[in-house]
């Protein structure tokens, strides 16, 4: 927790210290929010180059057995290519957060040959990983959009919150 304080501080002083960088306030759908969130979004210098996102946002999501629905908050270390209004951008973050899970199924027990059904709720931390891959339109005042896909991942383990592999995002915004 101290060190998530830490990193936040630090990239607050420094969206403070760059004067001359592009910041941005937008609203996200699916991506790394999943469903709906408000990102915070600030390049280090300038309008290009590096920066970075901080978010909030609800996601929903739906398997063959298992409902996932919560609260996140995405943070994103981007980069943009391009020296005109108009960028591709590549960003690599996490998305953690606080989420209810809900998982049901039938089990076969191989060692007395019957069928159970089984369900279990639980509220739980969990976290995925994901890249954007993307368009962004960026000038340094007025309207900001971005479109593309953000791949996500996750290892596996008992915080590890599952969502499609390729999901598409779309976002407006201004700058600010």
């Amino acid at each position: 927790m101290k060190k998530g304080i830490t990193a936040f501080a630090l990239m607050i002083s420094l969206s403070a210290s760059a004067q001359d960088a592009v910041k941005s306030l937008s609203i996200e759908a699916f991506g790394a929010q999943n469903t709906v969130g408000v990102n915070y979004d600030t390049r280090l210098k300038g309008n290009d180059g590096f920066g970075y996102r901080i978010g909030v946002g609800y996601g929903y999501g739906k398997n063959n057995s298992q409902t996932t629905n919560g609260i996140g908050f995405p943070l994103e270390v981007n980069y943009l290519l391009g020296k005109k209004k108009s960028k591709l951008e590549l960003g690599f973050g996490a998305s953690v957060g606080y989420y209810h899970v809900e998982e049901s199924g039938t089990i076969w027990d191989l060692t007395t040959n019957e069928i159970y059904d089984y369900e279990s709720k639980e509220n739980k931390f969990g976290y995925f990983f994901f890249g954007d891959i993307g368009y962004r339109y960026q000038p340094t005042h007025g309207m900001v959009f971005r479109v593309g896909v953000s791949p996500s991942f996750n290892f596996d383990d008992s915080h590890s919150i599952y969502k499609a592999a390729f999901f598409p995002y779309i976002s407006f915004g201004f700058t600010i």
